[in-house]
């Protein structure tokens, strides 16, 4: 069975919940009985009465405070409770924000993906995830891989930007890809590494994290594939613990590359670290990662079909 991410402890308290109407009906009643009343078990919330059988005719939504001491009073494991929630909302009232979930999050190819997307061209922050490319497929991916890694069916806000889509998904599946490991704000200040389920995963997230990371981050030259991101300068050690990091990960799916270059200063006080993926390692990376932008694909085809017309001439 895939690892458990992210479940109903993670979540902010202030969230609400909706559980399914079956289980809310029976969950509710259980705690009333144990209160031995609707009062007294308001009066153990600290809610209103009437709070409670809105709750239980699903009217408004549970907050996730709430819902952890209604497992501590019904003896109800949070995992239970968690496995029977249908949506959340980051507040209480209105439509915004009001997106169907399936819990508990599990590691996943998919959310390695996004995972990958959010550190590469993606954005992460309080208010939502974003992700930006002028490759369709590359969008395509992220919309297809968001929904299945979160069991849901959100629709992005898309809007067409600069030769290509920039997609906005709300702030519920921001808080998801954060608590999944990808860092809030901007990347080039902020000091992150690879999430542990990432680098202990499976050859089929390892892959999946790589090939969305390259697929945003990587060029294809006239022999190798390039790979460079850039760091605030105060941060250019951490940073290259990043970057080993994915070397090894390259590594476990036998991909060699080459060892990091020369840091190289760009504007705004950064610098950007590069490796590359040599020649005779491409066939392994095509195996074994590949990309999903069929341009990139046709591009290392070529270098491919290049450097067996040179070995043949030799």
């Amino acid at each position: 069975m895939n690892e458990k991410l992210i479940g109903l402890e993670d979540l902010p308290d202030n969230f609400g919940v909706k559980l399914e109407d079956g289980f809310r009906e029976k969950f509710l009643d259980r705690a009333i009985f144990i209160a031995k009343g609707v009062k007294k078990l308001s009066e153990l919330l600290n809610c209103d009465r009437t709070a409670i059988w809105q709750w239980k005719t699903g009217k408004i939504l549970t907050k996730v405070s709430l819902l952890k001491k209604l497992s501590g009073i019904t003896r109800y494991p949070l995992e239970e409770i968690e496995s029977k929630i249908e949506y959340i909302r980051r507040k209480r009232t209105g439509d915004k924000d009001f997106i169907k979930i399936k819990f508990p999050i599990l590691a996943s190819p998919e959310l390695a993906s996004v995972i990958g997307h959010s550190i590469g061209d993606g954005n992460v922050s309080e208010r939502q995830f974003s992700f930006f490319n002028q490759s369709i497929e590359l969008v395509d991916e992220v919309i297809k891989n968001t929904n299945i890694a979160f069991d849901t069916d959100v629709v992005p806000e898309i809007f067409e930007k600069s030769g290509g889509q920039e997609i906005e998904f709300p702030t519920n599946i921001a808080l998801l890809v954060n608590l999944a490991g990808s860092p809030i704000g901007e990347k080039v200040k902020r000091d992150f590494r690879i999430p542990n389920w990432i680098k202990c995963g499976n050859k089929e997230i390892k892959s999946a994290f790589i090939r969305a990371l390259i697929d945003d981050e990587g060029s294809i030259n006239k022999s190798n594939i390039v790979f460079g991101m850039a760091k605030k300068e105060e941060l250019l050690e951490s940073h290259r613990i990043f970057i080993e990091e994915l070397k090894e990960i390259l590594l476990n799916l036998g991909v060699e590359s080459n060892p990091i270059q020369k840091p190289l200063r760009i504007n705004s006080g950064s610098v950007q670290l590069f490796f590359s993926i040599g020649k005779k390692e491409l066939p392994k990376f095509i195996k074994n990662v590949g990309f999903t932008n069929s341009e990139k694909n046709y591009k290392v085809s070529q270098v491919l079909k290049k450097n067996i017309n040179s070995d043949i001439k030799k």
